[in-house]
């Protein structure tokens, strides 16, 4: 690959945070590699290790290759999901910018629903799972999309404006709208995504919901006393902090 090639930013960047994620990854990691090396565009992994324990980072490497389409950051401590996608998202080169659970919870071919989307105008277009279209073949435990409901139905009175699904962990943003949103997000916990489209909205970007199909994955890291509680302190940060004027 020549120097020049090798600067030209790639069409689609994907950017996964990982929390001691060794035991998941053998399996995803390797589908979502296969899956986008496949595609007709050029690709580059973001994988960003958010303080493991374990050797996350070094499995990613193992896994990916260590080429110019792949870069694996080690961000040291843990300080949670939200700040691991900043992280990631601002290092990105791709001309669209898509963040992704570990889990592959969305298939990653969803991804061709939202090309047609971004062709149309758009600067983010996000996975729903709560709108006509979307097929969940395996649901949550019953709590966990209680408290998913819950939080989209306070978010969307407290910040946002819409929004069927504010947590669904499929969104892709053109770059220049990901560094317009990232680069003013503050919030590290479970309200990063509610902050990033209450930034999105703020300044006025075109937002398309699409329908995804998507399965409940074991081993979430959710605690449902310390995230609810964190979930609603965090839309109160994003009310006081819009406010003040800080995402301006």
């Amino acid at each position: 690959m020549t120097d020049a090639h090798a600067n030209t930013p790639p069409k689609l960047s994907i950017v996964v945070p990982m929390y001691n994620e060794t035991r998941r990854m053998r399996h995803t990691l390797p589908l979502l590699a296969d899956f986008f090396r496949g595609q007709d565009y050029s690709v580059e992994f973001v994988v960003v290790d958010d303080g493991s324990s374990d050797d996350t980072a070094q499995m990613a490497r193992r896994i990916l290759g260590d080429g110019t389409d792949v870069n694996v950051i080690e961000s040291r401590p843990n300080r949670g999901k939200g700040h691991a996608l900043k992280v990631g998202m601002l290092a990105a080169r791709g001309e669209y910018v898509l963040f992704t659970d570990a889990d592959l919870s969305t298939p990653p071919a969803e991804i061709g629903k939202f090309w047609p989307w971004f062709e149309a105008g758009f600067d983010v277009v996000i996975g729903s799972r709560k709108m006509a279209g979307a097929v969940l073949e395996k649901h949550q435990p019953l709590w966990r999309e209680s408290m998913g409901k819950v939080f989209t139905w306070l978010t969307n009175r407290i910040a946002t404006r819409g929004i069927s699904d504010i947590t669904c962990g499929f969104k892709c943003f053109t770059h220049d709208a990901a560094q317009t949103l990232f680069s003013r997000s503050v919030i590290d916990d479970w309200s990063f995504d509610a902050e990033v489209l209450f930034i999105a909205q703020k300044h006025h970007l075109r937002i398309k919901e699409v329908p995804v199909h998507w399965h409940d994955e074991t081993g979430t890291k959710v605690r449902i006393a310390r995230d609810a509680s964190r979930a609603l302190l965090g839309l109160a940060k994003i009310r006081i902090n819009g406010i003040r004027g800080k995402y301006r």
